[in-house]
């Protein structure tokens, strides 16, 4: 049973707060954390959604303040996890948000210079601050910028994300007029939707031009997965739509028509983005050549009339291609052309999305350290969408984004989704108790997600319901259960479901043993598309010569599937020259069908093209230090092992530059899968208890050690 909590708290030096508390019990609670202003202005709503949520069985409490910092916040939802079994929280309004620096490795692909751009910029913002209470955080002294609070993760924080709760954001958008309107407005709105008994069985994808590096292989396993999350759903035509940016010169339309859709339940974009735009479309080169080059040149020489001359040359092309750059009609034309490639905020309130959730696979289009940005204002639109779910910063084209989706299909809550999927930029908007409506007789499978007891979820592994499976393997993980790693290299090897495989490879990247790289070799062959990518990805970063052999494989069976040939090619740099070389030759020695030798002559002259050898000579030239820190600072996303024992006396040499040596720390600390991390972490170790290390490094001596040593 829940603890009840004084009406009034007050904590010395802060504002009170204000504390409604449940008018039920349950298991678990809900937060609301709003600020006063809001909460006064929006009372009636915000007592209804309340009540809506207590209804449903979860004991809601409503947390008002004038909230002067982030840590104002952690204490409060701390306090709530501690004494009421806190499962998640939303924030509503003028909330503070934490700017984050030094953990970036968190990340799925930002790599933003911290040196080189001031804080508002290059700090990522995110609620990991709030819902992963393990993590922890030094306060960046005089950088607050009004919401905004700069922080560092500490050299010894915890160096994986594992929410304890779930969160989400409630904001106005600023060119849509009053906050306070638009957050009652929204709250009506997902009363509505919680009470309408919606099932999931509307589904669209759509996927932008440019992501997926275009690969129609990379696409077409998107619907075998969606089948396997949602089996039996999708029984009509039309119920599972899967639009790409190439079926039409120009999707908007299409897609705008997908969001309007009254029935539509979710939809995911896999597309490029920012804050400020959706990019749907390239431009139509192959359909309009012509009129594409007119296009590029004259954009292009807006910019730089001298880039535009040199390129039209380059092209072959004179000066009447793009003479008319300046001009009132062309300037028109051109940006008419690029509105219809994208969409953009201004388009979003006369969309009115329909879509009761959306999934934005793409950079920035959740960036909420701006007034607005597009995933606010999709849910605060007019339409029926009540939850986004995008990033703050950039993203990783090849990361999953169809992790334990099905669960959405069973009644789960978003946020109980969301917390077991986050990285550092991801983030629910709007309402995180919002479900779909489960079957008649299911399982309630949100009172499932809060059991902690691994015999509990032992018992699970083999669930007929393959998310269950998932989230069994997950729990397990979690609770550090005797044999897992064992568990899950038999559910790799055994299940026949493309979602299990790769969760059990997932979870073995995190322990990293002998069982992971098992499962690397024999995931070059799955039948899953996104498996077969990950794994020669996740090779190179491991970096072991026995894996070779595979690489090559990969590369030359799956010519087709483009993403795969573009990671693979990667892998293979990362090794030692000849060793690659003579795994390539040993690949071809019997081998004689069409275009062999063709193929052979590629890979070894990729392989001796390698940059490697390149990168750790300047690295070794002190004379060249800006050229050795940016060498240095690209083996965050290409660790050249064959390079270390070079990059180690570097790290370790008493007379070279000491930034060089703390970078080349930073660096190296990245090399988490490496099959040489020990070697890093020993020489770190070293140079910690020599006492002659400068005070400078040893702050990125000590998150290396940290994070390399960490199982997680």
């Amino acid at each position: 049973m829940l603890l009840a909590l004084a009406l009034v708290l007050v904590t010395a030096g802060v504002s009170a707060q204000t504390i409604e508390k449940p008018s039920v019990t349950g298991k678990t609670s809900f937060a609301v954390i709003i600020d006063n202003h809001t909460l006064e202005k929006c009372a009636p709503q915000v007592a209804e959604y309340k009540k809506t949520i207590e209804g449903e069985g979860l004991p809601t409490f409503v947390v008002s303040s004038k909230w002067e910092s982030p840590e104002q916040v952690k204490q409060v939802l701390e306090k709530l996890y501690k004494e009421n079994n806190l499962e998640g929280v939303v924030f509503i309004g003028e909330i503070p948000v934490a700017m984050v620096m030094k953990a970036q490795f968190m990340t799925s692909a930002y790599k933003m210079d911290e040196r080189k751009f001031p804080l508002e910029e290059v700090a990522v913002p995110t609620d990991r601050f709030y819902d992963d209470f393990d993590l922890k955080f030094n306060k960046i002294a005089d950088s607050t910028k009004g919401l905004h609070h700069f922080y560092e993760l500490a050299p010894d924080s915890t160096p994986y994300i594992e929410c304890d709760i779930y969160s989400a954001r409630i904001v106005g958008q600023k060119s849509n007029g009053c906050s306070c309107k638009q957050i009652a407005a929204y709250l009506e709105k997902a009363v509505r939707e919680h009470k309408s008994g919606n099932k999931f069985d509307q589904f669209t994808s759509y996927t932008g031009e440019g992501s997926y590096s275009n690969s129609i292989t990379a696409w077409k396993a998107e619907q075998e997965i969606v089948n396997e999350q949602f089996p039996g759903v999708f029984k009509k035509e039309g119920e599972a739509r899967y639009l790409r940016y190439s079926m039409a010169d120009y999707m908007k339309p299409y897609v705008i028509k997908e969001l309007r859709r009254p029935e539509l339940d979710f939809m995911v974009f896999h597309e490029h983005g920012d804050w400020f735009r959706m990019y749907l479309s390239g431009n139509p080169g192959e359909q309009e050549p012509v009129g594409y080059l007119k296009n590029y040149l004259r954009v292009m020489a807006r910019r730089n009339p001298a880039r535009a001359k040199a390129r039209a040359e380059e092209l072959g092309l004179d000066s009447t291609w793009y003479a008319d750059y300046n001009t009132p009609e062309s300037i028109k034309a051109d940006s008419l052309l690029d509105i219809n490639t994208g969409i953009v905020l201004e388009d979003v309130n006369n969309i009115a999305p329909n879509a009761r959730m959306v999934v934005f696979d793409a950079c920035y289009n959740g960036d909420f350290r701006n007034p607005e940005f597009i995933a606010g204002k999709f849910i605060m639109s007019k339409g029926s969408c009540v939850v986004g779910f995008a990033n703050s910063v950039n993203v990783l084209q090849d990361k999953s984004a169809f992790d334990l989706m099905g669960l959405l299909g069973n009644g789960v809550r978003v946020g109980l989704w969301a917390q077991h999927i986050n990285i550092l930029e991801s983030h629910l908007f709007g309402d995180p108790t919002f479900h779909f409506a489960a079957n008649p007789g299911d399982e309630d499978l949100n009172s499932v997600l809060t059991i902690k007891d691994n015999a509990y979820w032992a018992s699970r592994l083999d669930d007929k319901n393959p998310e269950v499976q998932n989230m069994a393997e997950i729990k397990l993980f979690e609770g550090n259960y005797p044999g897992i790693s064992d568990i899950l290299l038999k559910k790799f090897k055994e299940s026949p479901y493309a979602i299990v495989r790769y969760n059990s490879m997932h979870l073995l990247e995190k322990i990293g043993d002998k069982n992971y790289w098992e499962v690397l070799k024999l995931a070059t062959t799955d039948h899953f598309e996104f498996i077969r990518r990950i794994a020669v990805t996740r090779m190179g970063q491991v970096g072991a010569e026995e894996f070779l052999p595979y690489i090559v494989a990969a590369y030359e069976n799956d010519r087709h599937a483009t993403r795969i040939v573009f990671d693979a090619s990667g892998a293979l740099v990362c090794f030692d020259k000849d060793a690659a070389s003579d795994a390539i030759n040993n690949y071809f020695q019997d081998r004689h069908f069409y275009n062999a030798d063709k193929d052979r002559a590629e890979l070894l002259k990729l392989v001796e093209d390698n940059p490697s050898a390149e990168s750790i000579k300047s690295i070794l030239d002190k004379d060249k230090k800006g050229w050795r820190i940016s060498y240095i600072q690209f083996m965050r996303n290409r660790p050249y092992h064959q390079n270390l024992t070079e990059c180690l006396k570097v790290l370790e040499d008493p007379d070279d530059d000491v930034f060089v040596r703390t970078v080349m720390a930073e660096a190296l600390a990245w090399w988490e899968l490496s099959y040489r991390k020990q070697e890093i972490i020993d020489s770190c170790k070293k140079l910690l208890a020599d006492p002659s290390t400068p005070d400078q490094m040893k702050p990125a001596l000590i998150s290396a050690v940290t994070r390399l040593s960490s199982k997680k």
